[in-house]
């Protein structure tokens, strides 16, 4: 471990099109700053020794976080954490994004960091990814070249690794449009509770049905139980349409468990991640399940996290 961070340039670009140029000059020889909450650590340990170090905290288009006139919900890459937790527009289902993002560590960490630098760090513990995940997040990216959109999923390639290239810029993250009543929770467990990194994250999301305990739609997304964030998409076959018993909810918990693979570390063995994926998918829709009944109010869809 380093501690000393080593000798580069600083640029501080005003605009969009100033910092494509400089990607355009430097290309992988930069390192893109934005929150500085990941960066900074790798850079005082030596895992990254950029020349340039490119500080996009200017740049006012990537603060955008407004609805659109077709439903859509613009966030600028730059949204920051502590803002999206408490953020007014993420109603309904959207809300899911703003349960994950008040599990981000400390409220410091918070502050300064960033969506878009939760997004391009591709922790599999990120805490925003699974949740992005299930809302099926569209992601625009720009470059000298022009522009781009990509579906969150096929974003992520492994453990820090993405398909942003050298000269790209994550500009924003869409969130299309959800079914009306879609609730969502998001759920995680950790060794020392917010300050940690998840050893499980689990978002789900769900959305109509002829009555309280059936759904029309159903999305689950996984969290640190393998090199990337993932979809359940044989878990979420098994819940739709179909009454949500016990034995439904665990058999597609089960379902849910076959599609991780986790590795043991400093922070859980494999086993305990398979059966805490197992515990948290069934608790997300029993919480779910308790927000449908006639008598539980929908203001108890706000807060939800586990």
């Amino acid at each position: 471990m380093s501690g000393t961070i080593g000798r580069f340039a600083y640029h501080r670009p005003k605009s969009l099109e100033q910092a494509l140029s400089l990607l355009q000059r430097y290309g992988d020889k930069s390192a893109i700053l934005a929150g500085g909450t990941d960066l900074l650590v790798e850079l005082k340990r030596g895992l990254r020794r950029p020349s340039q170090v490119i500080d996009v905290k200017e740049i006012r288009e990537l603060t955008c976080l407004e609805k659109t006139s077709d439903g859509e919900l613009r966030l600028g890459a730059l949204v920051n954490l502590q803002g999206l937790s408490s953020a007014g527009v993420l109603q309904g289902g959207w809300n899911l994004l703003a349960q994950a993002a008040s599990k981000v560590g400390s409220w410091q960490v918070r502050n300064r960091g960033t969506l878009g630098g939760n997004i391009c760090h591709a922790s599999p513990s990120g805490d925003t990814l699974s949740p992005l995940l299930c809302l099926e997040a569209k992601l625009n990216m720009v470059s000298p070249r022009g522009k781009r959109t990509m579906a969150i999923e096929d974003f992520f390639w492994g453990p820090g690794e993405t398909a942003l290239e050298s000269e790209e810029l994550l500009t924003e993250v869409i969130l299309p449009r959800l079914p009306d009543g879609a609730k969502g929770v998001y759920k995680k467990f950790s060794l020392r509770r917010a300050m940690d990194l998840a050893m499980v994250g689990v978002a789900v999301l769900a959305w109509g049905g002829p009555d309280a305990r059936r759904f029309d739609g159903v999305r689950i997304g996984l969290g640190a139980v393998g090199p990337k964030p993932i979809r359940a998409r044989r878990a979420e076959e098994a819940l739709k349409g179909v009454e949500i018993t016990k034995a439904v909810l665990g058999k597609a918990a089960d379902l849910a468990v076959e599609e991780t693979t986790p590795i043991s570390d400093v922070r859980g063995a494999d086993w305990y991640r398979r059966e805490m994926t197992k515990h948290l998918v069934e608790e997300g829709f029993r919480e779910i399940l308790e927000f449908n009944r006639p008598d539980s109010g929908e203001g108890n869809n706000a807060r939800h996290s586990g």
